[in-house]
């Protein structure tokens, strides 16, 4: 009966990380498709936050806040690739965590599934308008993937090490 309890579990667990992850790609898909007037606009009201409040710009004058918003646009749409695919790698991984199997395997998958989906996206910006794919977002994307496995991988480790302590007590 235990047993059956696990399985219905790791069952309900994998359907919420799946739904999860179709979220996060469908995210990503909607960003992917704004046209370049929309996408700038998107970034625009980030950086615009950003300049607004931030208390090394607030209050600099109108002029050296255009400025400073044309420095910060490009990193703040690199670090929004980033996280997104930081998420995205994190949420795959737990979904093979569900699974047996060796570790570098779900590791490789959750990079490759990431990375293949990262391909994807910038192919789907060819087709829309003013945007463009770049080799560069790739890369970027699948570095937050690989960083978000890393991320719950050491959480994992983390709570492998706490579990062993509490144990031996």
């Amino acid at each position: 009966m235990e047993e059956k309890k696990k399985n219905v579990k790791r069952i309900v667990i994998r359907v919420i990380l799946i739904v999860l992850i179709i979220i996060n790609c469908a995210v990503i898909f909607k960003f992917s498709s704004e046209q370049s007037e929309e996408s700038d606009k998107t970034s625009g009201k980030v950086v615009e936050t950003i300049v607004e409040n931030s208390p090394k710009t607030k209050n600099l004058s109108k002029q050296d806040k255009e400025k400073k918003k044309e420095e910060i646009v490009t990193p703040v749409r690199k670090t929004a690739h980033f996280t997104v695919y930081t998420v995205l790698g994190a949420l795959v991984y737990l979904f093979t965590r569900t699974f047996e199997g060796k570790n570098w395997k779900k590791v490789l998958i959750s990079i490759g599934f990431a990375f293949l989906y990262a391909c994807s996206d910038e192919m789907h910006q060819l087709f829309v308008s003013g945007r463009s794919g770049e080799i560069k977002d790739i890369l970027i994307d699948s570095c937050g993937a690989t960083f978000g496995v890393i991320i719950v991988w050491s959480l994992w480790k983390v709570g492998c090490w706490i579990r062993r302590k509490m144990a031996n007590k």
